[in-house]
């Protein structure tokens, strides 16, 4: 059976994304398994996880997304920035705001067009829970102190002097499977301040098991990390540089003077193939 596929990314994030609109393409049982096998990047497609576009009884659309171990996950920043993307340019929801389904909740996108495609999409992350901030946590001999911070998934945030002296693997790997705080495991990031509201950020990402260039939700937890540590003022945009690109954070309270977070960045499509399977 052949399998049609779209790769995507998002600030360099990138990602198999399959329609199933319509219909199962790939059964429930197998995706596991497929996703697995076609994120491996010398032996497969290549991707940091996969989207399945589904419809929703409750939303516009419902957001699958498994990492590339084969594992759910709750949420993906710069993911459902490109699953977005995917449903206006291919004319299955033609929306300026678009609503979400996915496993943390109901997410709202907006989506900015240019020349008829969508350039760039702002996300509602909700609101972010705060697990705790400033946690002492020794590793390789390394004090590390941790703000936890949750987007419908977990994320650790560490601010370092310097990005680039940080063994983002070796750390972020002891980190991530740092049990007594962090029982299902979490995403790591290293953040450095580069002037007001501006930093820099590499990330340790849960699933992937490696860095990657980027990470959507991670970026919102570390400008809400900021802020909580007096390093970033909530009041004004935020600007986080992945090694893949740029992400605005912005940090708003809405009716019930809750604060929530809201993440603009780019989405690309990159090419279009099909697999067998």
């Amino acid at each position: 059976m052949k399998v049609s596929f779209v790769k995507m990314h998002g600030a360099g994030n990138d990602f198999i994304v399959i329609d199933e609109f319509s219909g199962p393409v790939v059964p429930e049982r197998d995706k596991p398994a497929f996703v697995a096998k076609y994120c491996r990047r010398h032996y497969g497609v290549g991707a940091d996880g996969v989207i399945f576009v589904q419809k929703s009884p409750s939303a516009d659309a419902r957001f699958v997304f498994y990492n590339p171990d084969g594992s759910r996950a709750e949420m993906c920043g710069n993911g459902i920035r490109c699953f977005a993307k995917y449903l206006y340019d291919h004319g299955l929801v033609r929306k300026q705001v678009i609503s979400v389904d996915t496993t943390a909740g109901v997410k709202n996108v907006e989506v900015f067009l240019s020349e008829g495609v969508v350039s760039s999409v702002k996300v509602d992350m909700g609101v972010p829970g705060i697990e705790f901030s400033a946690k002492d946590v020794e590793v390789s001999g390394l004090v590390n102190r941790i703000t936890s911070i949750s987007m419908g998934n977990p994320h650790a945030v560490v601010f370092v002097d310097d990005v680039d002296e940080v063994d983002v693997v070796e750390t972020g790997r002891r980190l991530r499977n740092y049990n007594e705080l962090f029982p299902r495991g979490t995403n790591v990031h290293f953040v450095q301040k580069m002037k007001d509201n501006v930093f820099r950020i590499r990330t340790y990402e849960r699933g992937v098991e490696d860095e990657t260039l980027a990470c959507g939700t991670g970026i919102c937890a570390s400008a809400v990390a900021a802020v909580l540590n007096d390093l970033g003022d909530g009041s004004k945009s935020l600007v986080f540089n992945a090694r893949g690109g740029k992400l605005i954070i912005d940090l708003k309270n809405d009716f019930a003077n809750t604060k929530r977070v809201y993440m603009t960045g780019p989405a690309e499509e990159v090419f279009c193939g099909e697999v067998n399977i």
